[in-house]
Parts: C-alpha cells; sequence; structure tokens
C-alpha cells in the first residue's frame, strides 16, 4: 500500500519539456538577397550565384565537389602523382618560387660609419621582400586602378552586389525620440510656475510628484525646449 501512494506522489501534474525540432525554415532578413534567393539551390550556391560568400575561412564540409576534385581523388587511389595547384594566397615562406628572380637597388650608407641608412628601389614597384600576393594591394594607385576599371564597363560585380553596396553607403537617418504628450504637459507646467529654478521644481511634490532630480528635469526641460516648446 506504502509503495502505491509513493508511486502517486512522484507522479507529477507538470509535463515534460519537450524539445521543439530546430525550424529548417530561413530567414532572410535582407530584402534585396531575400528577393533574390533560390529555394532549389543550395546557401553556398545561391551566394556563389548572387557574387557573395558564406564563409570567411575555408570549408570543413559539405561543399559541391567538382568534376576535378572527383578526378583527382581517383587518381590518388591509384596511387598517381598528382600535381597541386599553386596557391595564390598562400605565404611566400610556404610557397617558394621556382626560380629567383635577381633583382638590383641601391644603398644609401652613412659616410662616417659606414651602415645601410636606406634602400633605394629602381621604381618598378613596391617592395616585397617576403613574396606577399596581396602587397601589390595596398597601394593606393590600384584602387584608382580599380575605379578606373570600373569606370570603364569591367566591373565584375553582380546585380545584388552593387545594389548592396548602394544601400550601404546611403546615409542612415538618427531617430531622435519624441516627449509625449504628457511629458510635455508635465514639463510645461513645471516651466510656467517656476521658469528656470531647477531647484525649486525637485522641492514641488504637487508637480514632480516622481522626485525627479535636477538634471534631470533639466535635461527633459531642454528637449521640451528643443522641440519647440513655449510657456503660454
Amino acid at each position: 500500500m506504502g509503495r502505491e501512494l509513493q508511486k502517486k506522489k512522484n507522479r507529477s501534474g507538470v509535463s515534460k519539456a519537450v524539445r521543439k525540432p530546430r525550424s529548417k525554415k530561413l530567414h532572410l532578413q535582407n530584402p534585396i538577397i531575400s528577393a533574390n534567393w533560390d529555394k532549389t539551390q543550395t546557401l553556398e550556391q545561391n551566394y556563389k550565384r548572387l557574387g557573395l560568400t558564406s564563409k570567411l575561412n575555408k570549408n570543413t564540409g559539405g561543399i559541391e565537389r567538382k568534376a576535378e576534385d572527383v578526378q583527382r581523388a581517383r587518381d590518388e587511389a591509384a596511387g598517381e602523382v598528382v600535381k597541386q595547384k599553386d596557391d595564390v594566397l598562400a605565404i611566400g615562406a610556404m610557397r617558394r618560387p621556382r626560380e629567383i628572380q635577381v633583382q638590383e637597388a641601391r644603398i644609401e650608407r652613412d659616410p662616417e660609419t659606414g651602415r645601410i641608412l636606406r634602400v633605394i628601389g629602381d621604381g618598378q614597384g613596391r617592395a616585397n621582400p617576403l613574396n606577399d600576393p596581396l602587397n601589390e594591394l595596398d597601394s593606393e594607385e590600384d584602387e584608382d586602378e580599380m575605379g578606373d576599371a570600373y569606370a570603364a564597363g569591367d566591373d565584375k560585380r553582380t546585380e545584388v552586389v552593387r545594389r548592396l553596396e548602394f544601400e550601404a553607403s546611403r546615409p542612415k537617418a538618427t531617430h531622435k525620440p519624441r516627449q509625449s504628450e504628457n511629458e510635455r504637459a508635465f514639463v510645461a507646467e513645471l516651466v510656467a510656475k517656476h521658469g528656470d529654478d531647477y531647484g525649486a521644481m525637485t522641492r514641488d511634490l504637487k508637480i514632480n510628484y516622481m522626485q525627479r532630480s535636477a538634471g534631470d528635469l533639466k535635461r527633459r526641460v531642454k528637449k521640451w525646449r528643443e522641440s519647440g516648446g513655449m510657456v503660454e
């Protein structure tokens, strides 16, 4: 008998928490991307078609395999030597050049000590001792060339990218919260009775029944006057 009562006590009327399955619905916040989204394609395929990138880092799985990737995997399984493509974004120390390019430069030395003060290049480009492939992208001349290419019609950006850049370049209107009618009436009544005496406003418990501080009332009065508030 006691065991049955114990079982009844252990039973709770509160239902167990059930974890809802994660929704597979993709929420697109941007209206431009949402209007050009193809539901029959994957996220990576849509981003590639729109000219965007879905990941800043390399993919860890779930990518679309190309024919050359499948052929390379078969050749590796068969034991054949597969020639890897050079990564143009690899670090210069890791990707060694096949042949060393000999260059000349002038050296300016201190006439007294003979120490090297600076190395004067030949003017053929920016110095790149580490073979950095992104070295030339850091100059202002390249930015001007890119701007000239856009002006000449060589822009390879998609229409979606152009619209997104246009929306991002538009100045955003700053929203200033407006005072409610009750607050404006409250401030107007205080100013009509006490003027600019904020100390008297704080002691007026009939109007200032919330006992707002002098600094708070001063900010409210300033905002009220900036929005055109006047004592009638």
